[in-house]
């Protein structure tokens, strides 16, 4: 159905268009009254049942996705799925390189190869991993979106925000 408010894209936070370099020269009155809120960027606490991976790709890129205004306290959440999922890749990847090319394909008791349980494990995670960064822009297709590749003036002055985002390749 055409013309519903389902069509079209969805409108980027403010602070996402400042950081793609305003292409479409809004004015700041025009961001702040585009009917999105805006909440500061805070780093939400990390859950306590995170496994120890995790709580590490947490306190690793955090401080990141805040410099760049991308993560407040409701993204708790999201942000817990992508290092949990992010952990338990890591986890699988490590046990498929330990157990080598067993760790790839299995044996059914019939007598059929098929993938290992590590390896759909792996895969799982990865998909997932995909999906829950993508909302923080941490692949390159979500960065894609974001703005990657714009050129932007110039700064006078060291901007902390501005160095980040050239770090991600926003």
């Amino acid at each position: 159905m055409a013309g519903n408010r389902n069509s079209g894209r969805k409108p980027l936070p403010a602070n996402v268009h400042m950081i793609r370099g305003n292409p479409s020269k809004k004015s700041a009155h025009e961001l702040e009254g585009s009917g999105q809120q805006q909440l500061p960027a805070e780093i939400p606490p990390c859950p306590a049942f995170l496994h120890k991976d995790a709580k590490a790709e947490w306190k690793r890129i955090t401080k990141d996705l805040q410099t760049l205004g991308l993560i407040s306290k409701l993204d708790r959440g999201e942000l817990a799925v992508y290092c949990q999922a992010w952990s338990d890749w890591k986890r699988a990847r490590e046990k498929i390189a330990e157990m080598e090319d067993a760790g790839f394909v299995e044996m059914t008791p019939s007598g059929y190869k098929q993938m290992s349980v590590w390896m759909q494990i792996a895969n799982r995670a990865e998909e997932r991993m995909r999906k829950a960064g993508g909302s923080f822009g941490l692949n390159p297709s979500a960065r894609s979106s974001l703005g990657a590749g714009t050129v932007q003036q110039g700064e006078l002055f060291p901007n902390e925000q501005a160095e980040t985002a050239r770090k991600y390749g926003l």
